[in-house]
């Protein structure tokens, strides 16, 4: 568990100062200071003491001791000085020693913590190390466990295919060489399918520009008919304005209701002349005693209307002939507002063609 660190309070740090020298290190300290003391109180108490002159006239005995007093006064004096310069260099020498053990200490202390730093760091690097080698060993353990569940799968296929029983190996490389020959036939055909594509593609191709030529022959025959209808329908408007008008006249076909007076079914005209006929004239009103002109006296309407175009029996298309006659029906249809309708009476015993 990690600790933490804070600082300190005024209080507590100024504590910290005052109790950071212990006692054995205040000792040379205070000794030195204490000598100074005694010093400085016996160099005042000399200079306080001034030597007082001998009285005159004194006896000799008295002269004679009072030398003999500040002989051995001097000689005390000088003896506690030496003893205290012995003391002063004493206490200074472990004043000395205390203070270099102070300063081996700082010199151990940064030494120390220049090797802790150097620890520290090292120990880091060796759990990044570590940290780094985890990952790695934990990779190597996702790897081996999908390498052991993959071994497990083919085991059990192994077993599957064990139980039923392998085959020979001429058996089955024969079988290899048979479906090695089937690919290369698949490939063949394969290639035989392409080629045939493309040769109906380009058959198509030339089918389609053929369609398209004969679609726009078919288109020009069709114009050039419409243009020589219209010069026709141009001129029968033409004659039938110089003969007066709405007047009706008889037109023989063999399309219209047979006359009910005859009795006889009229021949009927050829395809080609009945259509041009009735294309080109319409259905005209007929003279007839039983009949009139009127839808309503009409009993029976007439059964054949505009001929319809006949379609040929293979289904091909004539030049010149057909698109003529799609032509003119269409013409017809066009223009029917103007062709009347005629309805005729006809006989009960008379069947009505259809």
């Amino acid at each position: 568990m990690a600790s933490t660190w804070g600082l300190l309070d005024d209080k507590e740090e100024q504590e910290l100062h005052k109790t950071r020298l212990v006692n054995i290190e205040e000792k040379p300290f205070k000794r030195i200071t204490k000598r100074l003391t005694s010093i400085s109180s016996i160099v005042n108490a000399h200079s306080k003491q001034q030597p007082t002159p001998p009285p005159e006239g004194a006896n000799g005995d008295n002269d004679a001791d009072t030398e003999v007093k500040e002989e051995t006064k001097t000689a005390q004096t000088l003896r506690e000085i030496d003893q205290i310069k012995d003391d002063l260099t004493l206490d200074f020498a472990a004043f000395d020693s205390s203070i270099a053990r102070l300063q081996f200490l700082l010199d151990a202390n940064v030494r120390e913590r220049e090797r802790y730093k150097a620890d520290q760091q090292r120990i880091l690097e060796e759990c990044q190390n570590v940290r780094d080698n985890n990952a790695r060993l934990r990779e190597q353990l996702d790897g081996a466990r999908a390498t052991l569940a993959q071994r497990k799968e083919y085991d059990k296929l192994a077993n599957t295919l064990m139980a039923k029983g392998l085959r020979p190996r001429g058996e089955q490389e024969s079988n290899l060489k048979k479906l090695e020959e089937e690919i290369r036939d698949l490939e063949k055909e394969s290639e035989t399918y392409a080629v045939t594509w493309r040769e109906r593609r380009d058959q198509f191709s030339k089918i389609m520009d053929e369609g398209m030529q004969l679609r726009r022959q078919i288109r020009d025959e069709k114009e050039e008919v419409e243009r020589r209808e219209g010069m026709n329908e141009d001129g029968e408007e033409d004659g039938d304005a110089s003969r007066g008008g709405n007047t009706p006249r008889h037109v023989s076909s063999g399309n219209v209701t047979p006359h009910p007076d005859s009795g006889a079914v009229p021949r009927p005209a050829s395809a080609h002349e009945g259509q041009s006929e009735d294309q080109s004239e319409g259905l005209k009103p007929r003279a007839s005693g039983l009949g009139g002109f009127s839808r309503s006296g009409s009993a029976v309407p007439s059964q054949n209307g505009t001929p319809q175009p006949q379609d040929d029996d293979e289904g091909e298309i004539e030049e010149g002939e057909d698109v003529e006659m799609d032509d003119r029906h269409d013409t017809q249809l066009t223009s029917g507002g103007d062709t009347p309708q005629i309805t005729v009476d006809a006989p009960e015993s008379m069947e009505v063609d259809s």
